[in-house]
């Protein structure tokens, strides 16, 4: 639990005197943490995933066992449950978190807002954004070096899916295809279950189930993977035939690329019509106006008539490097 994000975290909680972070999103729970755990399939009740206390310092997460992260303390767990009183008493009995004064949260649906009313009565709610974002900017070999490796197993999965797309294809047999190459090279968890998505008035649509794919048809195939904990995701637009074909490169792609370079603004990439977010531990939503810095991990999407493109840069000194590469 000493992770260079969580040392960074504390000490902007110092310096912005917030006393407690209390986190929803999955992503920046595994920052803190270095834990690798997910909660993408099942029902849960809705809770705060992860408490960060300034004082004194520690992460409390949410989760009934720490499987697959063994070395985090178990004592700062708390379990899931849909009782609301006991979900109560876990969190006060977090040290420091009932008398914390200023919260920084990533996001809080009325029912935590009631809850923590009565938590910390007397506490400052704040947006934790801005601190977090922060995070996104340490660069680490770590996420150097997993997101590409992310990167690799999502271009893989996507690449099984693309040779089984023929006229007459099914789209849960490509992603069965997907999953089946993530499990080859050791990934049973997903970033998102992968897409096969016909472009019907320059739009991508969803298919019914037994809806079969036919020739001539755009269909965009999306694949994203998570590699101990890390995330990174691609997206091309193929013409479906026998075999199916690639479409070229949308207009403007290359130009959008080089731009993506130390000291660019996210606002003004987007002002190329580009989706652009942060990629790590998850997805990170950008600001327009956050600067791009050596080590950050850019995922860049531009839809231009038929063609959806999308692929993960990684921003170095020199500019982009791709981590979606075959």
């Amino acid at each position: 639990m000493s992770s260079q994000e969580l040392i960074h975290c504390l000490d902007a909680m110092a310096r912005d005197r917030i006393d407690a972070l209390v986190l929803g999103r999955e992503a920046n729970a595994r920052a803190v943490s270095d834990a690798n755990r997910l909660f993408l399939a099942g029902t849960r009740a809705f809770a705060p995933g992860c408490v960060v206390v300034r004082e004194p310092p520690s992460v409390h997460l949410l989760s009934n066992s720490n499987a697959g992260f063994e070395s985090f303390p178990p004592a700062q767990l708390y379990p899931v449950t849909w009782n609301g009183e006991r979900l109560f008493g876990a969190l006060s009995a977090i040290p420091g978190l009932a008398s914390a004064r200023r919260v920084g949260v990533d996001g809080m649906s009325p029912g935590m807002q009631l809850l923590f009313g009565a938590l910390t009565p007397e506490a400052e709610i704040v947006d934790a954004g801005p601190l977090l974002a922060e995070l996104w900017t340490v660069a680490t070999r770590e996420r150097t070096e997993k997101v590409a490796e992310a990167g690799r197993i999502a271009r893989a999965g996507l690449d099984a899916m693309a040779a089984l797309l023929h006229d007459g294809a099914r789209a849960r047999v490509l992603r069965g295809a997907c999953a089946a190459r993530f499990a080859a090279l050791g990934v049973t968890t997903p970033a998102f279950e992968a897409v096969a998505a016909p472009i019907d008035g320059g739009a991508s649509t969803w298919l019914p189930p037994e809806r079969l794919l036919g020739a001539g048809e755009h269909v965009t195939l999306r694949a994203g993977a998570l590699y101990e904990g890390w995330e990174a995701s691609l997206a091309r637009t193929y013409t479906v035939g026998s075999p199916s074909v690639e479409l070229p490169q949308p207009a403007g792609w290359p130009e959008l690329i080089a731009a993506v370079q130390p000291g660019a603004r996210v606002g003004d990439l987007r002002d190329r019509d580009a989706v652009v977010y942060g990629v790590g531990r998850g997805v990170e939503p950008y600001a327009d106006d956050l600067t791009l810095e050596p080590g950050m991990a850019v995922a860049v999407e531009l839809h231009r008539g038929a063609c959806v493109q999308q692929d993960v840069l990684g921003v170095t000194e020199r500019g982009a490097a791709l981590l979606t590469a075959a």
